[in-house]
């Protein structure tokens, strides 16, 4: 799924799985520093088991530490996370049970009719500062 997320140098697009959001979670929890994440000190964090997003991991285990975060960043409110306004958190779209797919940047289909169109453009532009 490709979602518009925070990065370091602002908003990046990004091929997340559950595995490849909670890494990003913890970097930007770190300042986007690898060794921080490395020697995180958080160990009541429901996402500590998961930083490295190397190994041997159990999927569903993995899902609830997700749940469980959101829970947590939402002082333990269930309504409000399902409310969540922060779209650019890579943990957005596996806060529920299930995957919220608004989040995914789906690329529309290029139109023949407007390539041919602006190359069409293109050339009466060339051909005007030829003159």
């Amino acid at each position: 799924m490709i979602v518009l997320i925070l990065g370091k140098n602002g908003p990046k697009e990004v091929d997340l799985n559950r595995r490849k959001a909670i890494r990003e979670r913890c970097l930007n929890c770190s300042g986007w520093a690898v060794k921080e994440v490395t020697i995180c000190m958080f160990t009541d964090c429901p996402l500590y088991a998961f930083r490295s997003g190397r190994g041997k991991q159990n999927a569903k285990d993995r899902a609830k530490a997700i749940r469980d975060y959101c829970l947590w960043c939402c002082a333990g409110q269930l309504m409000e996370v399902s409310k969540c306004p922060s779209i650019d958190c890579p943990l957005f779209p596996y806060r529920k049970t299930k995957i919220e797919r608004s989040a995914e940047i789906k690329s529309l289909p290029k139109k023949r009719h407007i390539e041919l169109f602006s190359e069409d453009k293109t050339k009466a532009e060339s051909t005007n500062i030829e003159e």
